[in-house]
């Protein structure tokens, strides 16, 4: 008898001596097939618990305490995994000292094909919401709104690729694809700072609520349920500990109790399932959301809701700006289809029901039945927003009824519409920090006088003399030479560029130049990186810029009446004791130098400069942005910008190709310091006096890494956090393939430009650029590369032509330390690093190793 209604509940129980740990009964029926018989075998065998699930149920069965299981895996090594939950409790069982063992089958997320949605290498995210706390007004629907509400708030930040799923009770699953962990973990930030700033404007049983996200990534041989418990376990572990360890008691302890064991389980709910509410729930959340498309959208939402049992009419009402109700979509249900339509046209019982609806009623009566007619109010955190009216078919049949995360739904999107009857500002609040809109048309350097270097360029406009501007790559040196122009009174097509590192010999260089000297007048020449000219070239420049006499052709004559410029990415002393730049030239350019600071020490220009190069940018891909989110603002002025303005506008188009959203995110932008999971801005570290005072005493003596010392720290990193996960990207070809892409930037395009910097023929650029092409897409995903890549086009951007080749230095570099930490990989896999195969790596380690 009790074997059969276990069986009818699709439960079982296991009776298990505590002893010998034998099964001696069990009633009901597994999930799956046990061929040899179940009594008299150890329950680890009959079961098939995993070995770090089975510890965990042994550690409750030797306790002989009555506890809710965890989530378990059952079934091991049978034709598939089954998720189970339950309870154990000690009994005495025909004279032995058992331990009863209550198995009852859990859901996993809906929607969710665990195999498919969950590959090798994805992160699987549970985010949860805790400290909870129900009241005779706050309960289970109220739960249900709220997730709702953080699941629209988390589809604003997720990438297009990844999963997220539909709530499960105060959780939600999220699977985060082809993310390192590391940049996972700094996604999870952004996401729980911005469902903290949301949770920090509620009140009732949610004011005290807080995020916690439990994380875990699939491994090869691993199967996705079990990533997926190893993350809810995460979460629950997280949830465990209380920022709050003293409280006082209070009447409302017992149902704030009662919420949590409600949902200890996290997204594994042992529950009986209402599918019609989640298949509802499915389509409305696959609905497109088009703010200039809201009738299509209210008519599909009915054309949904009439899809089910029991519902002959629909109306959707939306509150207007003077608190008066306005339809947006009317639907009757026939025979044979669901037709939209006008109030009018709505059985007479609806049309009553719409007229005699007003604004105050729905507010203090969210629910109410009469004459067939059910009213649903529709309502945000930030206020009522509208109704959803529904006409009974048949009074025998029990109509459909949305449920409260449906409704949140709707909501939400109608709050979010630019529709003639949107609410006013102060109606749709958002508990959420609002954005700032971009700043648009700003005109000139963002009102930068970058700490005085514009006055200096005034002023020097009107002196006829060799300028030196010098500053770090990408601070807007060129700008400043614009600006000297400018207010010297030069026509725009007065002023020349030339860039000597677009200059594939020394003969080019000085034909080029030469010419320019002796044409026109009035013009400016501008000199980008005179630095990197050949020797001779550099001095029979300095030679003509000093004298302003031409004597190239055997005579001499004057040079044609045009000013000078040259932008210099260090200080002349400096380039001059480094040995790449003739003393006699720096001579000429050294009256009266510009300096540009970078842009990490002009902080008041950081986001105005951000947002000038949004607008630029958005206008050249035709797309809508609004700007910002809070997050990204603190992320973009926390950022050492170490590329200046150039790094910052890499950064922003990547960002605009990544995204699709109306916002930039910080998970856009792949910049994260500054954000912290509580939705704070992270406060700067507060140095002590005598700190400081030494770290200003040996400012002077700092030493600043090369870019090669740097990207040899970088391509360490990178190396390093590939063998601690595993995943062992081909760093040496995507080296490869940065380097020819950043000499084809280098030389505007120029395969042969290209070929002379990297020592080879034009014909292997062309033979090179398919398989560049190729791995781009997976150099631009893989977050972790990206400082690598900044670097090395800034090396190659900015260094000479070199006796070895760049590539070649670049391998070698890499080669040494995957020496150094790959020491558990074999040679196939060193090999695979590198990007190259295996006979090819161990030549490439005996020629480093007969160099050295």
């Amino acid at each position: 008898m009790l074997d059969e209604h276990y069986g009818d509940l699709g439960a079982c129980l296991v009776i298990i001596d505590r002893d010998s740990q034998l099964v001696l009964e069990c009633l009901g029926t597994l999930p799956f097939a046990v061929p040899d018989g179940v009594k008299g075998r150890g329950w680890h065998d009959v079961l098939g618990i995993p070995a770090d699930s089975s510890a965990v149920v042994s550690q409750f069965i030797v306790a002989g305490i009555a506890a809710a299981l965890p989530p378990v895996i059952v079934g091991a090594g049978a034709d598939g995994d089954f998720l189970m939950g339950g309870m154990t409790m000690p009994q005495q069982w025909h004279g032995k000292n058992a331990a009863l063992l209550f198995l009852r089958p859990l859901t996993t997320p809906w929607g969710l094909e665990a195999e498919i949605d969950v590959v090798a290498g994805d992160i699987v995210a549970v985010v949860g919401v805790d400290h909870l706390e129900f009241s005779p007004a706050w309960g289970v629907p109220e739960i249900e709104s709220l997730m709702m509400e953080l699941r629209c708030g988390l589809r604003q930040i997720l990438r297009e690729q990844d999963w997220l799923g539909l709530p499960e009770g105060s959780t939600i699953p999220v699977v985060l694809r082809g993310l390192e962990p590391d940049t996972a973990l700094n996604v999870c930030r952004a996401l729980s700072s911005h469902l903290h700033q949301f949770l920090a404007g509620c009140d009732a049983g949610a004011q005290y609520a807080r995020t916690c996200i439990g994380l875990s990534q699939r491994l090869q041989g691993q199967t996705s349920l079990s990533a997926l418990v190893a993350a809810n376990a995460a979460l629950l572990q997280a949830q465990a500990g209380s920022v709050e360890q003293i409280r006082y008691a209070s009447p409302w302890d017992p149902l704030g109790q009662a919420a949590r064991s409600l949902n200890a389980t996290g997204a594994f709910r042992d529950a009986l399932r209402d599918e019609r509410h989640c298949r509802y729930l499915d389509a409305l959340t696959a609905l497109p959301q088009s703010p200039r498309r809201l009738s299509d959208y209210c008519a599909r939402v009915l054309e949904a809701t009439l899809e089910q049992e029991g519902l002959a009419a629909a109306v959707l009402l939306k509150q207007g700006l003077h608190h008066e109700l306005l339809c947006l979509s009317a639907a009757v249900r026939s025979q044979t289809d669901i037709e939209s339509g006008s109030v009018e046209r709505l059985p007479r019982a609806l049309q009553v029901a719409v007229r005699a609806l007003d604004a105050a009623a729905l507010a203090s009566s969210p629910m109410t039945s009469s004459n067939g007619v059910l009213t649903l109010a529709l309502r945000t955190s930030a206020g009522m927003q509208g109704a959803l009216l529904l006409l009974q078919a048949d009074e025998s049949v029990s109509p459909f009824r949305p449920g409260p995360a449906a409704l949140q739904l709707i909501a939400t999107a109608l709050a979010n519409t630019d529709a003639p009857a949107k609410p006013s500002v102060e109606e749709v609040g958002s508990h959420l920090l609002t954005p700032r809109e971009m700043e648009k048309g700003i005109e000139g350097y963002v009102l930068d006088n970058m700490e005085g270097a514009i006055d200096q360029a005034v002023f020097l406009a009107k002196v006829d003399m060799p300028v030196a501007i010098i500053g770090e790559q990408g601070t807007g040196k060129m700008y400043v030479a614009q600006v000297i122009h400018a207010e010297s009174g030069g026509a725009p097509e007065a002023l020349v560029r030339l860039d000597c590192r677009a200059f594939r010999n020394r003969n080019e260089a000085w034909t080029r130049i030469s010419r320019e000297l002796e044409q026109g007048q009035g013009r400016l020449l501008v000199f980008k990186s005179p630095q990197l000219l050949h020797r001779e070239t550099q001095s029979r420049l300095a030679r003509q810029l000093a004298s302003r006499i031409s004597s190239d052709d055997g005579g001499s004559h004057y040079l044609a009446a045009n000013r000078y410029l040259a932008l210099f990415p260090e200080d002349l002393e400096a380039l001059v004791a480094q040995g790449v730049l003739d003393e006699r030239l720096a001579s000429v350019f050294a009256g009266y130098p510009i300096i540009v600071p970078p842009l990490r020490e002009r902080p008041r220009a950081v986001l105005r400069w951000a947002h000038k190069i949004l607008e630029q940018e958005s206008t050249l891909a035709d797309r809508r942005v609004s700007g910002y989110t809070p997050d990204a603002e603190q992320a973009l002025l926390q950022h050492g910008w170490a590329g200046n303005i150039s790094e910052m506008r890499s950064v922003i188009t990547a960002a605009l190709e990544r995204a699709d959203k109306e916002w930039i995110t910080p998970v856009d932008l792949g910049l994260f310091i500054g954000i912290s999971a509580d939705g704070k801005a992270a406060a700067a570290k507060e140095r002590p006096f005598l700190a400081r005072h030494e770290e200003e005493e040996l400012a002077e003596s700092y030493y600043a890494p090369t870019l090669l010392e740097e990207l040899r720290m970088t391509l360490g990193q990178s190396l390093a956090a590939s063998l601690a996960t595993d995943t062992l990207h081909p760093l040496g070809a995507w080296l490869d393939d940065e380097i020819i892409e950043a000499a084809l930037d280098r030389c505007g395009g120029d395969p042969r430009g290209a070929a002379e910097y990297l020592g080879t023929r034009s014909r292997n650029i062309g033979r090179w650029m398919p398989k560049v092409r190729q791995s781009e897409q997976q150099r631009e995903a893989s977050l972790l590369w990206q400082e690598s890549r900044r670097l090395i086009r800034e090396w190659v951007a900015g260094s000479s032509p070199q006796e070895e080749a760049p590539q070649q230095l670049a391998q070698d570099l890499l080669m040494a330390l995957l020496m150094q930490q790959g020491g558990d990989l074999n040679v196939a896999d060193r090999a695979r690093v590198m990007g190259v195969s295996t006979p090819t790596y161990q030549k490439r380690v005996k020629q480093l190793l007969q160099s050295v």
